[in-house]
């Protein structure tokens, strides 16, 4: 067997070539399009379980030009780096995004964790039917270990209006690699148990009422979601349902050309660690264009 070091960095070089293979494959698309450089900062903040993280990103975004069919609007391949951080781990990752066609969105992306071994980081639980909630997170407080993790993902996204309902279908599938030790730890993002190596799926339905429309991309969005997780060797499966929000307003604001507030909230309806609990999640961004001359 090789040493847990080992494991770490082919999952790396792993992850790396695919993303490196998958920008080559798309060069000829990228090189008929205009370009610009987006600067994003976002903070997001969560309540059962509590948390927050604030991200800080760089992609470069290549546009072709639109054609008269709808389905060939809004198209764009992106290549991104990014730094997230919260009170007990960092994370960076790389990405390539790409917009096809207007309903189609594919994200392919790799994720550093240096966990901070304080705050809750990389909390090692004896089983995968051990509870993890609020009482046993608190109970193992000076017990966090510091580490590394990685993280492949693969993020669909399906998306489509019609007249003034808009519909959003966003899966994950990702695989994890998140200890050189043998055990089942403590997945702040999804709130559920990963073991040293393994996958999680998830997918989130949302129906979206327009309420507001202005200029540009301004609007307002509001409606129902219906959310499931699956992690894989735990073997736990959490279904939520709950209200989510969007809005972005007209015009540049506070610098930034465009800004976002987008929120949801709801129910665990079936939740082996939280049943019946209430959950919420409240964030706020901005990004920044440059090669404003570029832009079509």
């Amino acid at each position: 067997m090789g040493s847990p070091r080992r494991k770490h960095t082919k999952g790396l070089r792993v992850a790396m070539l695919v993303l490196l293979v998958s920008a080559l494959t798309l060069s000829p698309w990228r090189a008929a399009a205009q370009a610009k450089t987006i600067v994003s900062v976002d903070g997001v903040g969560r309540v059962g379980p509590a948390g927050i993280m604030l991200s800080v990103g760089v992609a470069r975004r290549w546009l072709p030009e639109d054609s008269a069919s709808p389905l060939a609007r809004g198209r764009y391949l992106q290549l991104g780096l990014s730094a997230n951080a919260n009170p007990a781990y960092a994370q960076g990752s790389a990405s390539i995004e790409w917009v096809p066609l207007a309903p189609f969105q594919l994200r392919l992306e790799y994720d550093a964790f240096g966990f901070f071994g304080t705050n809750g980081s990389l909390l090692r639980f004896p089983s995968a039917s051990s509870k993890f909630g609020k009482a046993e997170i608190d109970a193992l407080s000076g017990k966090e270990e510091s580490g590394l993790g990685h993280r492949v993902m693969f993020n669909p996204v399906l998306r489509a209006q019609l007249g003034w309902l808009v519909l959003r279908n966003e899966s994950e599938a990702s695989w994890y690699r998140m200890s050189a030790r043998t055990g089942w730890y403590y997945e702040w993002e999804h709130d559920t148990l990963v073991g040293e190596t393994d996958w999680l799926l998830a997918n989130r339905t949302t129906a979206f009422l327009e309420l507001w429309r202005g200029r540009g991309e301004a609007r307002l969005l509001a409606g129902p979601m219906y959310d499931l997780t699956r992690a894989g060797s735990a073997d736990i499966t959490r279904h939520r349902v709950g209200v989510s929000a969007y809005f972005e307003p007209a015009g540049r604001w506070l610098g930034f050309d465009r800004v976002r507030l987008y929120a949801l909230a709801g129910v665990n309806v079936v939740d082996r660690n939280r049943p019946g609990d209430p959950f919420a999640l409240f964030g706020l961004g901005g990004d920044i264009d440059f090669d404003r001359a570029a832009r079509p």
